[in-house]
């Protein structure tokens, strides 16, 4: 479902990592109602936003709205991203207003509910280095 270095990291960094179910399609990037969502979180220590990615994030009216980028720029220390949405293009969101990035999204069935079950449990269980080291 999701890359091999994601996974790895998301059992080495697991408080930095999401997965929610989204039923109304609001963050969906697929046509399903149904699909699970799998979010990096911006305090991730290597996160990093770009161009085509789907960003959440905080609108200036404390909305919770998630669009694809497609422009990074700076204001001195500061990044802005410049996303669309499907009505127009144009919207300025700073880097402190950004929750996290899209990772994944897959649809609602019963295989990826259950590999999501079993990744949320084991992220949050497992030590993935104890694993590795032994």
């Amino acid at each position: 479902m999701i890359g091999i270095d994601t996974f790895l990291d998301s059992f080495e960094n697991s408080e930095y990592y999401l997965c929610f179910q989204d039923e109304d399609g609001l963050y969906a990037t697929n046509t399903n109602d149904k699909e699970y969502v799998i979010i990096q979180e911006s305090r991730h220590p290597d996160f990093s936003a770009g161009k085509n990615d789907y960003i959440l994030y905080l609108t200036n009216d404390n909305e919770l709205a998630c669009n694809r980028v497609y422009h990074v720029s700076s204001i001195g220390t500061f990044k802005r991203y410049h996303t669309q949405d499907m009505e127009s293009i144009g919207h300025h969101v700073l880097e402190n207003q950004v929750l996290g990035k899209v990772i994944k999204v897959v649809d609602d069935n019963i295989w990826n509910s259950i590999s999501i079950s079993v990744w949320e449990i084991s992220i949050h269980n497992l030590n993935i280095r104890a694993l590795i080291t032994e």
